[in-house]
């Protein structure tokens, strides 16, 4: 019945249902087909390019990677170098008469020679050692230039040297020197210092 009143309908009148009905065509196939497709391609394009970020921001953490890498090996030689200026817990008596030795060679008048309780640090510990001697100012410096002689690492850490009142030109040196030993791996954390809170 609908389609005789098609059939039957002058000729504008059937250009004109043809356009409605392919409008309706139409929109319902945007509408029902074309639509979740696009919103499906939008949704496929956000995907898209949070993965291209996320891939960019891991080949550049790649990149940084290589390096620190190189970085960690170059600290890793370094370290290694260091640790052998720097004695082991063994080595700290047979250390303690070399630089007695080298006291009594050069020519002070030593009067202390004390080795103090080691400092726990982060990764080291250090171990001081108070040394009170008499010599004249070219002894002490032949001291302190055969002490940087040494193959294990002695720092300087506080002098303080007062004129004695003799014809000699002595001068009495109260030294604080220090070595160092690296602190195991895995060792339990320093202490926190006094008042620090926890």
């Amino acid at each position: 019945m609908a389609f005789e009143v098609i059939t039957q309908a002058s000729r504008p009148q059937k250009i004109a249902f043809g356009i409605i009905l392919l409008g309706v065509l139409g929109a319902g196939g945007y509408f029902l087909l074309l639509s979740p497709k696009m919103v499906e391609v939008n949704d496929l394009r956000g995907q898209r390019a949070a993965k291209q970020t996320e891939l960019l921001q891991s080949r550049a953490v790649a990149a940084s990677l290589v390096r620190f890498k190189q970085e960690a090996q170059t600290l890793r030689v370094r370290l290694e170098a260091a640790k052998e200026r720097l004695p082991t817990e063994k080595e700290i008596p047979s250390l303690y008469r070399r630089i007695s030795d080298l006291a009594f060679q050069v020519g002070l008048s030593v009067s202390l020679f004390q080795p103090k309780e080691l400092v726990t640090k982060d990764v080291y510990q250090e171990v001081p050692i108070s040394l009170s001697a008499e010599a004249g100012f070219h002894q002490l410096g032949t001291f302190f230039d055969r002490l940087s002689r040494l193959p294990r690492i002695v720092n300087l850490v506080d002098m303080r040297a007062i004129g004695i009142e003799r014809p000699t030109g002595t001068l009495r040196a109260n030294l604080t020197l220090a070595t160092y030993v690296f602190r195991p791996e895995g060792a339990p954390p320093p202490p926190p210092p006094p008042g620090a809170r926890r």
